[in-house]
């Protein structure tokens, strides 16, 4: 390929990527102002939960045998089988005035190592998608941002889910309430970093 043919592939996947950027905006757009909600994110857990009751659930979960401490006790950690290898699904909301708009989720195998090509992130795209789909709906979309790396997106009325790889080991879902402009939070109890299990960051 000579020089010109380069330069021309180049903007001609330049402009493909920018119409695909401005038809998914346009599709976010019309979820949004379209009125329907949609508030369930997993396992109980939905848009507005208050922090103490997110705590609390986790903490029935973790008696359970359910769930478990995440790295650093800086997230919930439920081990998901029926898939090749179990999946690490670790995950913790972000809050708006104590409230959950957010839902960060990273997901790993469990067999996961740097010399096991087989068990990276991208090989987890699969069975990540067949899980999302689970939880909301087949619907996903492949898209790519303006550096051109992949993600999927599924926007359902005021619900946006977007799975995108993070690095080498791990996927990052992030499940957002697009209505909600985020406000400061009130209160400090509960933040997720610490010695303690984010289950027990409750305030006496």
């Amino acid at each position: 390929m000579n020089f010109r043919s380069f330069i021309g592939v180049f903007a001609l996947l330049v402009v493909t990527m920018a119409a695909c950027e401005k038809d998914y905006a346009a599709l976010r757009q019309r979820e949004l102002i379209s009125g329907i909600r949609h508030d369930s994110i997993f396992m109980g857990m939905y848009f507005g939960m208050p922090r103490m009751e997110f705590y609390r659930q986790c903490f029935e979960m973790n008696q359970q045998g359910l769930l478990i401490n995440g790295p650093e006790n800086s997230t919930a950690l439920y081990l998901m089988p029926g898939y090749r290898q179990p999946i690490n699904v670790n995950f913790y909301p972000d809050f708006s005035e104590d409230k959950i708009y957010n839902m960060k989720v990273w997901l790993s195998y469990q067999t996961w190592a740097p010399w096991n090509k087989e068990y990276y992130a991208g090989e987890l795209v699969p069975d990540a998608l067949s899980i999302l789909e689970k939880w909301f709906g087949s619907g996903f979309i492949k898209q790519r941002t303006d550096r051109g790396r992949p993600f999927w997106a599924k926007v359902n009325g005021n619900r946006e889910v977007i799975l995108r790889i993070l690095d080498e080991r791990q996927l990052r879902v992030d499940i957002t309430d697009i209505s909600v402009q985020p406000k400061p939070n009130p209160s400090t109890a509960g933040q997720p970093a610490g010695p303690r299990p984010i289950w027990e960051k409750q305030s006496k």
